[in-house]
């Protein structure tokens, strides 16, 4: 299986996956307002700002390649207005080749940047005619039969493409975007992107994780439902999936954030619990007024963690799935070996007791900790239990109970 197929897309793929870098660089350049669009203005756009064509190729970028006459084509096409962005940007891995007098042009103004392709299209032509052995290169698809050879001169697809540009209907839509055209060359491949990346923005991450970090980025970029409709990202949500992986990924520990106990507390005697579920699993068990005000207080808690924790995007809503998962199912074994341990002949009033004796040496277990976090509070992995057990579930097995019988 070493010979690729006829229809391998591997170099497709390379080019979508450097696309999706090159848009993950221009993501760390947004301003709060600042949206940025894949594949629907063009390769990679900023919007009100930058138009970016990503070119990924090894060839030289010569005055004649397709990649640069191409792009001016597409800026050119009635459909596109140049007019809402401030830059029209050529970003290629190709480098200037020794001859291109496009090497020199972000030294030239609009003028001489014109003057510079009127050139190039001459040039073109003069050498198509006289590969023709024609004497007229007016725009005819193909010349007069070759002296002696009868065959017809192909037009190169460059030179097609430089008439369009060059066409006098669209000399004064050029003159206007030539002043915007930016030409940036000698880009690193996939795998130079890719390091240089790492150096510049993900030195804090624990090395060993890093290709991690940029999956995950990866996948964000590449999401199902936004690839299918609008494939655009604000600066704000951008900003929230680095500050996560940043969180997750990065060298050391995070800060767990802190909450005013009094005022949460404050807050907990204000609600009334009569009619939570997780309320009447305690009382099922004995539970009195003080031990359902401080589940209460370890509820409201978590709550207040978590609604902290998206607030400063340090955690994602599936990292507080799993790690309340993880609980339930310790929890629902613990609970099942006791029921197993229990003595059959015991009265209601003593299995209630034993209820609520498993109910605070669970309580008081150690806290495993969430995340990367330096430490996880034990309010808030004892309100992770009273938020599962505030979930009615007709699964026994995913249903958080106290009680020490079926």
């Amino acid at each position: 299986m070493n010979e690729k197929l006829s229809v391998d897309a591997t170099r497709l793929s390379q080019a979508l996956k450097y696309q999706i870098h090159v848009a993950i660089d221009y993501c760390h350049t947004l301003d709060p307002a600042d949206v940025l669009w894949i594949e629907v203005y063009g390769d990679v756009t900023v919007e009100g700002r930058d138009q970016v064509e990503v070119k990924d190729y090894s060839s030289d970028l010569t005055d004649g390649h397709e990649n640069f006459w191409k792009t001016l084509n597409n800026w050119l096409d009635v459909g596109f207005e140049h007019q809402k962005y401030v830059s029209l940007v050529l970003l290629t891995t190709q480098q200037f080749g020794v001859r291109a007098s496009l090497r020199n042009w972000s030294d030239l103004d609009a003028a001489q940047r014109l003057d510079a392709l009127v050139e190039i299209h001459q040039a073109a032509e003069k050498r198509y005619a006289e590969r023709s052995g024609s004497q007229d290169a007016d725009g005819a698809d193909v010349s007069q039969s070759c002296a002696g050879s009868g065959r017809r001169e192909r037009i190169p697809d460059s030179l097609k493409l430089q008439r369009l540009v060059m066409a006098a209907e669209v000399r004064d839509q050029l003159l206007q975007l030539l002043p915007k055209v930016k030409i940036i060359t000698g880009q690193p491949d996939l795998r130079g992107l890719i390091d240089a990346y790492k150096k510049k923005y993900l030195r804090g991450v624990l090395p060993n994780r890093k290709d991690d970090f940029l999956d995950d980025l990866f996948g964000f970029m590449t999401n199902a439902m936004k690839m299918s409709t609008k494939w655009r990202f604000t600066c704000a949500e951008f900003d929230a999936k680095i500050a996560e992986l940043t969180a997750r990924y990065v060298v050391g520990t995070v800060k767990f954030p802190r909450l005013d106990a009094h005022q949460v507390g404050l807050e907990a005697q204000a609600i009334d619990v009569r009619d939570r579920l997780y309320a009447r699993k305690l009382e099922e068990i004995g539970g009195d007024e003080a031990l359902i005000r401080q589940a209460t207080i370890e509820r409201l808690s978590a709550q207040k963690y978590i609604s902290e924790l998206y607030s400063d995007a340090a955690t994602s809503p599936e990292d507080v799935e799993d790690y309340c998962n993880d609980h339930l199912r310790l929890h629902c074994s613990s609970r099942l070996a006791q029921i197993g341990r229990s003595n059959s002949t015991l009265s209601h009033p003593e299995r209630q007791s034993a209820s609520r004796t498993f109910y605070h040496e669970t309580c008081a277990q150690p806290v495993v900790r969430f995340g990367g976090f330096d430490s996880t509070p034990v309010a808030f992995r004892n309100g992770v239990y009273h938020l599962l057990a505030d979930q009615d579930s007709v699964n026994p097995i995913g249903d958080l109970q106290w009680r020490l019988w079926e």
